[in-house]
């Protein structure tokens, strides 16, 4: 029992010498090899590059080219950051142009062994949300441009006849569309290619119907239309296959897609882009008033020009009528009546004292009646052949007249009709176009295994050129 009394004493002692031999085999880290094993593990952990999402803020450039900044989320009532870098030289992109904005970062992960802090070494930025697609979008906007898509816009007819339109049959922008069209050009006939215009589908829809208005050919124009939308609701239009679809139609296209300002890239590659649908509709037609004014015009110009015409002609006849009168026969024998009629007034008065003098010169006067009303009827019988050979010579003219200006007509639409491409194609004439879609012109411009487009009346035909071996 005594010795009992020793035992806590010998529990102690005991203590002090297991602790003395597991502090003689135990390894002491300094500061400087701990954190250096803390940065190997961590290196192996994240061995590859990782994506973090999170806020960009706290952006410091300093003189050395470097871009230090913190990348932060929330969580409840925590807020976690992570410090990251961009070596300069690293790429272009600059930290502050994302400050304050969600960003997805990708890099590799280490540790900075002088404070023993985590950052991310940071190999790309791009913008989270609206911000990513953005980036797509315009990255997809410079390759089409690069290319040349967004340039040889077709011509749209002043007067269509038949206009397609494609988009949701159950739209708002569809009835809109309808209405202002009916309102400004009833004379159009619209055929209406029913597509989605949202969703996983509506893409595929929209090219299946722009590639059948190219294969009926019953339209002279075509408005690619919907309402607006968030961006993501619009990104069937930023496709890169519809766009070259839009860009290879031959019957011209135009767009009115969303609401100003948004912009696809439809509608750059389109031949021509309105801010809505009913603004498209504006642009394709004319406006019935104003075409009504216009033929009121023209119809005012042909009937004074025509006016203008038949006063000539009057006052021409009317010269002539008036030389007619001063040698009219009716009046030259009314004179010479009123003449024979003083005469014999006068001879009833002398006849006796003249009778016979006067006999004489009455059967003088009655030779020269008879010759001077044979002078008289030759120049009227003279002035009228006269007045016939000048209706006939002006009747003449105006026929000649039109007939010129008939044939010239004629011959310019048949050398406009030979001088249309298509009418070439249809005489069995081909395009042929290199990748870039430029028309080549000799031989000498075709490369061994160059793929070249052929377009035929009816169509595209890729072709390629191999050289036979001799």
């Amino acid at each position: 029992f005594s010795n009992l009394l020793y035992l806590p004493f010998y529990i102690i002692h005991i203590k002090v010498i297991i602790g003395n031999i597991i502090i003689k085999n135990m390894k002491i880290f300094t500061v400087e090899e701990l954190n250096t094993s803390l940065k190997d593990h961590i290196v192996r952990q994240f061995e590859y590059p990782i994506t973090v999402k999170g806020q960009i803020s706290n952006v410091r450039m300093p003189q050395s080219g470097h871009q230090y900044f913190k990348l932060t989320d929330d969580e409840g009532f925590n807020k976690h950051s992570i410090d990251c870098v961009i070596w300069k030289g690293r790429f272009a992109k600059l930290a502050k142009d994302y400050d304050s904005k969600e960003v997805l970062v990708t890099g590799n992960v280490t540790m900075y062994k002088a404070t023993a802090n985590c950052q991310i070494q940071i190999n790309d930025i791009i913008e989270y949300g609206e911000g990513a697609l953005k980036k797509t979008i315009e990255e997809t906007r410079k390759k089409l441009e690069k290319e040349g898509l967004f340039k040889n816009k077709k011509d749209f007819p002043m007067y269509p006849e038949n206009i397609g339109v494609i988009t949701s049959s159950d739209s708002h922008a569809l009835q809109d569309v309808l209405s202002k069209l009916k309102q400004r050009y009833p004379l159009a006939d619209v055929i209406i290619y029913p597509s989605l215009v949202q969703g996983n589908e509506a893409t595929q829809n929209i090219i299946t119907q722009l590639r059948r208005c190219n294969r009926e050919n019953r339209v002279d124009a075509i408005m690619l239309i919907r309402g607006g939308g968030s961006l993501e609701d619009l990104m069937v239009f930023n496709n890169e296959e519809l766009a070259r679809e839009i860009y290879k139609s031959v019957i011209p296209v135009v767009t009115g897609i969303g609401h100003q300002p948004d912009v696809t890239i439809a509608d750059y590659v389109a031949d021509a882009a309105m801010e809505t649908p009913t603004a498209a509709a504006v642009f394709l037609t004319p406006d019935k008033y104003e075409l009504t004014e216009r033929f009121l015009n023209f119809d005012r110009q042909l009937k004074k020009s025509v006016q203008t015409k038949i006063n000539t002609v009057k006052e021409l006849y009317f010269n002539i009528t008036n030389k007619i009168n001063l040698y009219n026969p009716k009046n030259m024998i009314e004179n010479l009546r009123i003449k024979q009629i003083d005469l014999q007034k006068h001879l009833r008065s002398h006849i006796k004292l003249i009778y016979n003098e006067h006999l004489s010169k009455l059967d003088l006067l009655s030779i020269r009646k008879k010759q001077v009303s044979k002078i008289i009827h030759k120049i009227y019988i003279d002035n009228l052949n006269e007045i016939k050979k000048a209706s006939h010579r002006l009747r003449k003219m105006s026929i000649d007249l039109y007939n010129d200006k008939y044939k010239i007509h004629k011959t310019l639409h048949q050398e406009l009709i030979k001088t249309n491409p298509i009418f070439m194609l249809k005489k069995g004439f081909t395009i042929i176009r290199d990748s870039k879609g430029k028309i080549l012109k000799s031989k000498a411009q075709v490369q061994n295994n160059q793929i070249l487009s052929a377009e035929f009346k009816d169509g595209y035909v890729d072709i390629k050129k191999v050289t036979s071996k001799k």
